[in-house]
């Protein structure tokens, strides 16, 4: 029987979406949480050294998750839902849940003390599972300086920490109404992308000590709702008509947030700056470029560029004012 092999790591926001992907897709697969032994077969196989990792039943290896479930859909059950309008909704979350939510999980794992021991220790000890105690302390004291040497590079600073944790929490409230909704998921009873990018994210910062103690007191049936996302492969259910409200606020978010970002970043790039700065929310931000949220933005120009007129009015009245910024050109 052919089945997808899925190395990646319990504290990898990013291998935790894959995983509840394939669960939810009813693929076959295994899941191996990586260690650094196995880090040195299985890096090779990839040009960026980044995880998950995924050896696909034909032999050829993959690492970049959305790219990966996108060239799933068809087989198993599908993560899109059918809709041109719906469609375009969940894949601009999901790039917000990886884009732009993933920098809360960053700030929050290594800009407080007790977090970024604790996170520290317990990614080494997945790594070196058979090193003992003093090891992955001393694995851990490296990772957590090298991690916070990389925080002002994707924009995680004392300067930018209140814009990042106010975004978060402003989604995650949005996000504790869906828990409670009639409606199990953004797009309706099943599961779609933009739910995963989402889950992916929180499930790590659950246990993480600062986030996880806001969640459970703050959104205790959202915490709750990552251990149904985590394994949807028994949930059935059928695709919304329309577009629920809660998804309309999260696109009138990535319009406020996300969108303007892309926007900077590429801007950024094509006048050859290392850096870029912006207003977001009434709060400063700044950050180093990066080439691949550059592309991140020209494939959701390209995706907006395949809808008519009326979905894109439609959209366009959702995201607000920064859905200009999907117009190629713009």
């Amino acid at each position: 029987m052919s089945r997808y092999d899925v190395y990646g790591a319990l504290g990898s926001p990013y291998s935790m979406k894959v995983r509840a992907a394939m669960r939810a897709k009813r693929l076959v697969h295994t899941w191996t949480g990586m260690t650094a032994e196995d880090r040195q077969s299985v890096m090779p196989n990839v040009r960026a050294p980044v995880i998950p990792v995924i050896r696909k039943p034909d032999g050829q290896w993959t690492n970049d998750s959305t790219p990966f479930l996108l060239s799933l859909e068809g087989e198993g059950r599908d993560l899109l839902p059918p809709s041109p309008v719906a469609r375009f909704a969940c894949l601009l979350l999901e790039d917000m849940a990886d884009e732009w939510f993933m920098k809360a999980m960053f700030h929050y794992r290594w800009a407080y003390e007790d977090d970024a021991e604790w996170c520290a220790n317990w990614l080494m000890f997945d790594s070196l599972p058979n090193a003992g105690q003093d090891s992955v302390e001393a694995a851990a004291s490296t990772i957590r300086e090298r991690q916070i040497s990389r925080m002002a590079l994707v924009g995680c600073t004392p300067q930018t920490g209140p814009l990042i944790e106010a975004s978060w929490k402003r989604i995650c409230s949005e996000l504790e109404t869906l828990a409670t909704s009639p409606t199990r998921f953004l797009f309706g009873d099943r599961i779609s992308l933009a739910d995963l990018g989402f889950y992916g994210q929180l499930k790590v910062m659950s246990v993480d000590p600062t986030p996880m103690l806001w969640l459970r007191k703050e959104t205790p049936y959202l915490y709750r709702w990552l251990d149904h996302a985590d394994d949807a492969s028994g949930i059935d259910g059928d695709w919304a008509e329309g577009i629920a409200p809660i998804v309309e606020n999260l696109l009138r978010i990535a319009g406020d947030t996300y969108l303007p970002f892309l926007k900077a970043n590429a801007d950024a790039l094509e006048r050859g700056l290392d850096t870029f700065s912006l207003e977001i929310e009434g709060r400063p931000y700044e950050q180093g470029v990066f080439k691949y949220q550059a592309k991140c933005l020209q494939s959701l120009r390209s995706d907006w560029s395949d809808l008519s007129a009326d979905d894109q009015d439609a959209l366009s009245s959702m995201i607000g004012p920064g859905s200009r910024i999907l117009m190629a050109g713009s």
